[in-house]
């Protein structure tokens, strides 16, 4: 169970999803190299042994970076269980490289939203009622 976010780059950038038209395509992020360089500038000491699957650790929490194994990267899913520190630093990560992080659960852009931690703060009160307060 996990927070999870989307992060892609468009032809533009946009407000919401909403205003995302049918024949858009996703624009190419960079090399899986370079996107990786990119993650780990914003998130020190992301574990790439596998480089499909980056592992971040920090005293807030764990993020999951999946990358896939293609060499061009359209795009990578975040797994988020961490408290609300690293929502500023994926919003940042975001903004620095020109993404769009979308988060699965509200449907709203982070880099956008005015509260980009409230999906992050819905997982966190339905985790600790699934599984008690962790």
């Amino acid at each position: 169970m996990s927070w999870d976010i989307t992060v892609q780059r468009f032809g533009k950038e946009y407000a919401s999803i909403a205003e995302i038209p049918d024949d858009e395509q996703c624009v190419v992020l960079g090399s899986s190299e370079e996107v990786r360089a990119a993650i780990s500038r914003f998130f020190p000491d992301v574990d790439w042994s596998d480089s499909a699957w980056g592992i971040f650790e920090s005293e807030y929490g764990s993020v999951e970076f999946n990358m896939g194994t293609d060499e061009q990267s359209n795009g990578f899913m975040m797994h988020v269980r961490a408290s609300n520190q690293v929502v500023p630093l994926i919003v940042a990560m975001c903004l620095s490289e020109c993404w769009q992080a979308l988060d699965c659960s509200e449907g709203v852009f982070l880099e956008k939203a005015s509260d980009p931690a409230v999906g992050l703060e819905a997982w966190t009160a339905y985790r600790n009622q699934v599984v008690g307060d962790v």
